[in-house]
Formats: structure tokens, C-alpha cells, sequence
């Protein structure tokens, strides 16, 4: 199940990071909003966050496609629980509207926070969840 994750979880990163490259850094102005939103939709992306998710998603691709299971597991449940940290932090510290509140360059919008929360619980279930290739003992 941990591979299964990180295989579709490394496309998902890599295409919000890559994606949020594309569309602006939320520490530049435009019509006095911040850029990095998609649409309608306030993400307020910043490059440092862009970065973040390129790694996760890097390092979830080696889980997926090129690592052992029990390496996949690990790595799995490692970003599932760093997703869930940046989660607390984006609930207990919310970003603002006009993009003003950023902690270490990254910004905290509800959006983000959802997409933090949900990805790392199903990281973690699926790390912890062990391998489909285990036998059951006799």
C-alpha cells in the first residue's frame, strides 16, 4: 500500500510544485493581492513551498519506483507525518487574506491545510498499513 501511495503521491507533488512554480510567488504583489493562486482559489504559493513539495515529491517517486518496501514504508510514513506537522502549524497559525503571516516562507491558507492534513493521514495509513506481498502466517 506504501508504494501504491508514494507512486501517486510523487505525481501530485511534483505537479503542485512544478504548477505553483508557474504561477507566481506569493511574496510579490499583484492589484495588491498575492500571486501563487490558482484562479479563484487563494493558495498564496511561495517558491519555498514550491521547492518543499518538489522534494516530496522526489523523494516519494524513490519510494514508489525504486526502493525497497520496507524503505517505501518509511519514507511514506516519514512524509505522511511531516504533512501533518505542517497541517498543526497551518491550524494553529493561519494565513491572512493579503498573504501578511508566513512562517519560514511559506504561507498556511485553509486550502493548503486540508491538502496537508488529508495526504499525511493517508501517508501515515498506508506506511503503517504494511505490504501487500506479506504473507499470513499459518
Amino acid at each position: 500500500m506504501a508504494r501504491l501511495y508514494a507512486q501517486f503521491g510523487a505525481v501530485v507533488f511534483l505537479a503542485v510544485g512544478l504548477g505553483g512554480m508557474l504561477t507566481g510567488d506569493a511574496g510579490t504583489l499583484l492589484h495588491h493581492q498575492p500571486e501563487g493562486n490558482v484562479g479563484p482559489m487563494v493558495l498564496h504559493l511561495t517558491y519555498v513551498r514550491d521547492v518543499f513539495d518538489i522534494v516530496i515529491g522526489a523523494a516519494l517517486a524513490f519510494a514508489g519506483f525504486r526502493a525497497s518496501e520496507r524503505i517505501a514504508g518509511e519514507i511514506v510514513v516519514t512524509v505522511g507525518v511531516v504533512l501533518l506537522l505542517l497541517a498543526l502549524i497551518g491550524f494553529v497559525s493561519p494565513d491572512t487574506a493579503s498573504g501578511t503571516r508566513s512562517i519560514a516562507g511559506m504561507h498556511f491558507t485553509v486550502v493548503m491545510n486540508i491538502f496537508d492534513l488529508i495526504t499525511g493521514a493517508l501517508g501515515v495509513l498506508c506506511g503503517l498499513g504494511g505490504s501487500t506481498t506479506e504473507t499470513a502466517a499459518a
